[in-house]
């Protein structure tokens, strides 16, 4: 690559993350459920030792590793929070690195001889992965999704590139930095599990090509070494603190008398039988909620890329009975056949282990690679291939419907969270289901909030976080406080604390105001019965 070239790549590359950035801006700051719920309390926690001081005020998510969440925690608990559309562009654009490595997998896939073809076909292709439902609603949030995915495709581009004229290093370098991106990718989110597979079998596709051993042992300990630099403190504490390094996850194998034996990780969304695993994407052909995502979606990209793959495999079985003159159409693309191994391997894993749409966006940024790359080898006319592509970007733009994760307004601030003033050595019992843990950075530092009788944990398990939550809720020489949802409902709150011998103290209740309720919270004294 010349060095004009270069910098041609990087301004583009800067362009389309600016782009991303000012979509993010125009959508709105993020208000979804996970963010009230633990994307604030989760890297507080962490960072201040808060896993034995409090009790499960997030439910299990008051655990999950908290590295992806650092950036967005980062720039709100600094001046930048006074900057609520510059943190929107930020994170926006950050994500958009996500479209930059989408656009050079679709250029290094689609190879069109034609000048024409060479710049409409992958951008045909990009446009259709890149106009989703699981990629735009997500830009700007902090689901962490696209922070992950940012790494996934990142290995997954430099596995492609390998023993390509592009390709300037040697064994140890091609297949260091993909391998340390995808292990980057499973510490930021272990949900990137899904991908593992996919990208070993590629890790492996360019080691047998170029007959290396080194090669995949290469990707194999610099993946390790990623997810431990990300992930590894995280997985000591855990074993330090509860003896389960992914607590609560896999407790039935490892035993913490910290919680339940229970796996965790079982997910409402995977597919139910043989059947729903085979023709899931076409199930998002029509409008509905709870198959794969909470909120109502529909997104015809997953069946298109499935037809799609069928076909090259028609293809492909013909080129092998035809000789070269059947399978000519595929000298257009480039390591198409790699792609799409990874895409099914990736979304075997997928729906066997999550089924969650937002856990395979890096797939449905892959769709367009697949469809246009297959339209190339079954269309010889390249302006018929150009048209082609152009109805089915058109097609999937118009027939998509993206699901609303919700989107505030923006204020003086990105987070403006106001709890009123708690004694020192407070408790706070948090008996709710409701996302309410995101005040909880904001408050008095030594009260001790405790989750309980909700979801996660209930009064009626045998383990120690709920002896835990027993014994603090017994001690008479605390100030005591319940949170309210809502309108405070003070017989529901006394059903509650009647369980402790408490009740709802005739002081009012004092709200928590904040830019994220929904619905509105407050603090109300508890006393001893009488």
């Amino acid at each position: 690559m010349s060095k004009r070239s270069g910098w041609r790549a990087v301004l583009d590359a800067l362009a389309i993350c600016a782009a991303a950035g000012a979509l993010s801006v125009a959508l709105g700051p993020d208000n979804y459920w996970d963010l009230r719920f633990y994307h604030l309390y989760a890297p507080y926690a962490y960072l201040h030792g808060r896993y034995l001081h409090d009790v499960a005020p997030a439910e299990y998510q008051s655990f999950l590793n908290p590295m992806a969440d650092f950036l967005f925690y980062g720039m709100t608990s600094s001046i930048l929070n006074e900057w609520p559309r510059t943190i929107a562009f930020i994170m926006g654009a950050v994500h958009g690195i996500n479209a930059v490595l989408v656009v050079a997998i679709c250029r290094h896939v689609i190879r069109c001889p034609d000048g024409r073809a060479l710049l409409a076909l992958p951008a045909a292709a990009a446009a259709i992965g890149l106009s989703g439902a699981g990629f735009v609603p997500l830009i700007g949030t902090t689901s962490n999704d696209l922070i992950s995915s940012v790494f996934v495709l990142g290995a997954l581009y430099g596995l492609l590139r390998i023993g390509s004229d592009s390709s300037e290093g040697g064994i140890w370098q091609d297949f260091a930095w993909p391998g340390l991106s995808a292990g980057i990718s499973l510490g930021l989110k272990y949900t990137a599990a899904v991908y593992v597979p996919g990208l070993a079998a590629v890790a492996l596709i360019a080691a047998v090509r170029l007959r290396s051993a080194a090669g995949i042992a290469t990707f194999a300990a610099a993946a390790a070494f990623g997810f431990l630099a990300l992930a590894g403190h995280h997985l000591l504490t855990l074993w330090r603190d509860f003896g389960n390094p992914v607590f609560p996850l896999l407790n039935n194998i490892f035993h913490s008398p910290w919680f339940e034996p229970e796996s965790g990780t079982a997910g409402e969304f995977q597919a139910r039988d043989v059947w729903q695993l085979i023709a899931y994407p076409f199930y998002w052909l029509k409008t509905n909620s709870y198959l794969v995502t909470e909120r109502p979606f529909r997104d015809w990209r997953g069946a298109a890329a499935y037809l799609a793959i069928i076909a090259a495999v028609v293809i492909g079985l013909a080129g092998l009975r035809g000789g070269k003159a059947a399978g000519r159409g595929r000298g257009d693309t480039r390591d198409l056949t790699t792609v799409i191994i990874f895409m099914i391997l990736s979304y075997l894993a997928w729906a066997f282990l999550f089924g969650n749409y937002r856990y395979g966006v890096t797939l449905e940024m892959l769709t367009g690679v697949v469809i246009v790359g297959v339209l190339t080898w079954t269309i010889r006319a390249q302006a018929l291939q150009i048209g082609g592509a152009i109805a089915v970007v058109a097609i999937l733009a118009g027939t998509t419907l993206y699901p609303d994760w919700g989107r505030g307004r923006f204020g003086e601030r990105t987070i403006d969270v106001r709890v009123p003033p708690l004694p020192t050595n407070s408790l706070v019992l948090m008996a709710t289901g409701q996302p309410v843990a995101f005040f909880i950075p904001f408050a008095e530092p030594s009260a001790r909030f405790i989750g309980i009788e909700n979801d996660f944990l209930e009064l009626s398990q045998k383990n120690l976080l709920v002896a835990k939550a027993r014994s603090l809720m017994a001690s008479r020489d605390r100030p005591t406080f319940i949170v309210g949802v809502g309108e405070p409902d003070k017989g529901e709150l006394n059903d509650v604390l009647a369980q402790f011998g408490l009740t709802v103290a005739a002081a009012p209740c004092r709200p928590i105001r904040s830019n994220l309720e929904n619905p509105a919270l407050s603090l109300c004294p508890a006393v001893p019965r009488e």
